[in-house]
């Protein structure tokens, strides 16, 4: 695992923006690093900002059909030819400040969970506006130092850089998530502020040692975060804060102060300040705000794509409490509709995640000619598929109750910690023989 604190990144830049100076970085041509080191990266963003020109960081395991096609959405471009080794060993120089440019200034793919990643545009002023409403929700000053183990090449990761850059704090940067190393950086880093998905958090429980004591606040998103897993970390003493947010925003548009009692999965309190919030007819979230995105790119970065009368329309449902707090109930294209009947896989996963020594579990439909689809349980753990299914038989009924199981062996994770749904739904698809699936037909799912 690489750590590497912003410091070093900032001062190699300079030598790095001569380089792309007169390999032909001109304006609005982005500039595109593919590579994993954070602290490479880190340097390549920097150099791009002091040049005035835009930044693609791009993740290097990608498909190499879909890295073609998301330089084929930003049109011309100029790619970083150096390796991260050589990179890390340019010279330093005065550093340049952290400053994206007022215009486009990043352009962020997609995690591409439920579909091919599109590329992101950001402005300036958008990266500004959302690390002012993330400072509202979670207080960062000069000398707080925030442990970035999210990759910089999604918008988890990389929103911590401009937060910091905008408050005088201190990102401190990780290639790559191994627990007990985090956990020994949150300790010993005097860090306050991570960025963490569930899985990853998890993973932290599970060593089973004492809460970061400098620690004020614990960021959890990017996927829906079960309720027991909240409360045994807040027992536990990790300042836990529930987030949401996506590219297309800068990342966070709404986080709780703090966790409740009676919180429940999906809520994340009431919208930042200047971020709006609506639903469409079809209870899809909309969202509207100085932190939305300029439009998916396009090789002219014209603004606009995806963006209808200044609003964009999410792939999540939501739902918007009388005093605004906000509840995302899962994906619309993720829906299983079976016996006629919806259900929301976040809902059925928070319940199946309070099933004794389940360490990771998500939902997905498997085709079925007589209900539509059947509910399918993907999970790691000891426990067998039917004895899971049993358990589930004590405690959900109807539509919601999973008709069938399948035991994986490690959950099946994008670069930025989220379940892979598309893989997930391939598996939930998959020959039951090959995949250990048991499958219950015990009458009509209502």
């Amino acid at each position: 695992m690489q750590t590497a604190s912003m410091d070093g990144s900032t001062r190699r830049a300079a030598a790095l923006a001569t380089i792309l100076r007169d390999a032909g970085a001109r304006p609005g041509r982005p500039v595109v690093a593919r590579m994993a080191s954070a602290d490479a990266l880190a340097t390549a963003a920097c150099a791009a900002f002091a040049l005035d020109r835009p930044f693609f960081p791009l993740d290097p395991n990608l498909p190499d059909g879909v890295t073609r096609n998301l330089l084929d959405q930003i049109g011309d471009h100029l790619k970083v030819d150096l390796s991260p080794e050589e990179i890390l060993a340019l010279p330093p120089g005065a550093a340049p400040p952290f400053l994206p440019p007022r215009g486009p200034a990043l352009l962020i793919a997609t995690s591409g969970s439920s579909g091919r990643p599109k590329a992101v545009v950001l402005t300036g002023e958008a990266l500004a506006a959302s690390a002012r409403a993330s400072a509202q929700a979670t207080p960062l000053r000069p000398g707080d130092r925030w442990l970035a183990c999210l990759p910089l090449f999604h918008i988890g990761g990389f929103s911590i850089l401009t937060r910091c850059a905008l408050a005088g704090a201190d990102p401190v940067l990780h290639q790559g998530f191994d627990a007990a190393r985090i956990h020994d950086a949150l300790v010993e880093g005097g860090i306050s502020h991570v960025s963490l998905t569930p899985t990853m958090l998890a993973q932290l429980l599970a060593l089973d040692r004492p809460a970061p004591p400098t620690l004020r606040h614990a960021l959890v998103g990017g996927a829906a975060l079960p309720a027991e897993l909240a409360r045994r970390a807040a027992r536990a003493g990790w300042p836990i804060q529930p987030t949401y947010g996506m590219s297309e925003t800068c990342a966070q548009i709404a986080t709780l102060p703090n966790l409740p009692p009676d919180w429940r999965s999906g809520c994340v309190g009431r919208s930042l300040p200047g971020v709006e919030i609506a639903r469409d007819d079809e209870g899809r979230l909309k969202i509207r705000g100085p932190m939305l995105m300029r439009g998916y790119a396009n090789p002219d970065l014209a603004p606009g794509e995806g963006v209808a009368d200044g609003w964009f329309v999410a792939n999540d449902l939501a739902e918007i409490a009388p005093d605004g707090s906000l509840t995302i109930l899962g994906r619309a294209d993720e829906t299983i509709v079976t016996g006629g009947k919806k259900v929301h896989p976040a809902a059925v996963e928070n319940l199946l995640a309070q099933c004794p020594g389940v360490t990771f579990v998500a939902v997905a439909g498997r085709p079925d000619p007589v209900w539509g689809a059947i509910v399918t349980a993907l999970y790691c753990g000891p426990m067998l598929p039917d004895d899971l299914l049993n358990w589930c038989r004590g405690a959900m009924s109807g539509a919601w109750r999973p008709r069938a199981a399948v035991r994986l062996e490690a959950p099946p994770l994008l670069a930025n910690g989220k379940p892979d749904r598309l893989k997930l739904r391939e598996l939930a698809r998959g020959d039951e023989a090959k995949a250990g699936t048991i499958r219950q037909n015990e009458g009509a799912v209502s």
